[in-house]
């Protein structure tokens, strides 16, 4: 039995992925084509695709477009006019995903959304020791008095760092994010601080993906299999990242561009009824900024299914680099 039908998505998501797909094949012996686009969820959906001037520029762009979807999810938002706070309830937190190629993507993805107040989890090879003020706040538990408890260590440390550098300063959202992320492990090593400081050195990763988790859920294409979200958005749809390409590898194989548009195939089909399809005009890749743009895949997607929206009012000097494709 061949599945051809696409139940989760809606009709424009399903066709603008099929369309994707239309120069490779889902498996040898059937076209993308077969799919039916008919078949997905009666609500038309929609899907947009957006260019930044750079990494930076795309997560901020992001981050403030989350919020707005969620009708404002702080009282900074609806005080910026960031949001008008009538979307709010319509959608949660862990109804929005935003995909990415490789793992590197998601280090610019999570500052943003942290810093526009907005919680999330990630999957995969998320090292504690590289999340941001992880090493402030270690450094910190030296010095502080908790009681016993690694737990109570890290409160203190927390507490005494974001009082030291004052609600103004823009790593202190990275401080108690941080402590929160760090939580579960502190619990686990109750009065042991030194299996707490070992863990992280060694590469402690915080805690799988919970699906029951009230946070914006960040993920590879690899990780997305399976899953499935009411808003997706897609980020790094650009040359050098889909297709994947790294410095040096040689022209693509027809075998590996097939295998790239089924990635990018699976990530336009998590969303079931918005996507958005974000790029970047530059990006730095292995320590180099080179020029980018978007993924010569999306050619071959139809001009009218990539629907024109404003995008939502920035309140930072980079969202407002970001120009509708």
């Amino acid at each position: 039995m061949e599945l051809t039908r696409n139940y989760r998505s809606s009709p424009a998501i399903v066709t603008a992925a099929m369309q994707a797909i239309a120069p490779a094949t889902l498996v040898p012996s059937r076209a993308a084509a077969r799919w039916d686009s008919a078949a997905g969820r009666p609500d038309p959906g929609d899907v947009t695709c957006y260019e930044a001037a750079d990494e930076h520029a795309e997560a901020a762009w992001i981050a403030a477009a989350v919020d707005q979807l969620l009708g404002g999810a702080s009282f900074h938002s609806l005080d910026s006019g960031r949001a008008d706070g009538h979307g709010h309830g319509k959608l949660g937190l862990s109804d929005i995903a935003v995909l990415y190629r490789t793992d590197a993507q998601a280090d610019a993805l999570g500052r943003a959304l942290t810093r526009a107040g907005l919680p999330y989890q990630k999957r995969s090879h998320d090292r504690l020791a590289r999340r941001p003020a992880v090493t402030d706040i270690v450094r910190e538990m030296r010095l502080v008095d908790g009681g016993g408890e690694v737990a109570g260590q890290l409160t203190a440390a927390v507490r005494a760092l974001a009082a030291a550098r004052g609600d103004r300063d823009a790593t202190t959202t990275d401080i108690r994010a941080a402590g929160e992320v760090l939580a579960p492990l502190a619990r686990r090593c109750g009065a042991d601080v030194e299996r707490f400081r070992t863990e992280i050195a060694l590469g402690a990763e915080t805690d799988a993906l919970d699906p029951r988790a009230e946070a914006i859920t960040l993920l590879t294409l690899h990780g997305a299999k399976g899953l499935e979200f009411d808003v997706v958005f897609l980020a790094g749809c650009e040359r050098g990242l889909l297709p994947l390409r790294v410095p040096g590898s040689g022209p693509l194989t027809a075998a590996e561009a097939a295998e790239e548009r089924r990635l990018l195939f699976v990530g336009m089909t998590r969303a079931r009824g918005k996507l958005v399809l974000t790029c970047a005009a530059r990006r730095t890749r292995h320590g180099t900024e080179e020029a980018a743009g978007r993924s010569p895949f999306l050619a071959s997607v139809s001009p009218e299914l990539l629907g024109a929206v404003a995008p939502p009012r920035a309140r930072r000097p980079a969202d407002r680099q970001l120009r509708l494709l």
